[in-house]
């Protein structure tokens, strides 16, 4: 388990007994997608943590959402008017909150960025590739052996990426080209298609 975990969480998520109120006590920076509303709230954050220098770890799910097939489909034609790579796997990423992280953080006690990349796999007939349980199931049954994940980490220095907006934003969205394919290894043979070391483990948990 991650110590002192500062999440991007949508604003309304505040409202749900215990998580919310727990995610509240905590700090983390509830957000609702208005840049111009937002801001301030997270520079207050990231000020605090660069002012005492607090040990951290910034949790910035950049797609912003769920995967679905509909805002798939919506992903791809946005990225195909802007002239970005179509992805099949991932969502087009928010670029606005990570340039913001790296621009704040570059300078100071936090080094690095962590690429994380979830796949599921669903061990039942018929089950679409990247099927994630649903949060009852997370919280009331068992998930192993029926379900199998898989997480691949990779880790880039913060002085190594690039030092305007645009050109960060370019970073991102060519790590999720990337994902995309690894993803797709996934899909077709599962680990087994990977050309990466990879650790393998008999229980979740």
């Amino acid at each position: 388990m991650l110590h002192n975990c500062k999440y991007f969480v949508k604003d309304s998520i505040k409202w749900l007994p215990f998580f919310g109120w727990g995610m509240w006590l905590a700090g983390f920076m509830f957000v609702r997608r208005n840049w111009l509303q937002d801001q301030d709230k997270i520079n207050r954050t990231f000020r605090s943590i660069k002012e005492l220098q607090t040990p951290a770890w910034i949790i910035n799910y950049v797609e912003g959402s769920r995967f679905t097939a509909e805002k798939s489909a919506q992903c791809q034609a946005f990225a195909r008017e802007r002239g970005y790579v179509a992805t099949q796997h991932v969502l087009l990423p928010r670029t606005k909150g990570f340039t913001t992280c790296v621009h704040e953080f570059r300078h100071s006690h936090v080094k690095h960025v962590y690429d994380l990349t979830i796949a599921y796999r669903h061990d039942v007939p018929d089950a679409p590739f990247n099927e994630a349980p649903n949060m009852v199931r997370v919280h009331t049954a068992p998930l192993w052996p029926e379900y199998q994940f898989h997480v691949h980490v990779r880790r880039f220095a913060i002085d190594d990426l690039p030092r305007d907006d645009a050109a960060i934003g370019a970073w991102l969205r060519d790590r999720f080209v990337e994902k995309d394919s690894f993803m797709d290894k996934l899909r077709t043979g599962w680990t087994n298609a990977l050309d990466v070391p990879v650790r393998n483990t008999s229980s979740i948990d």
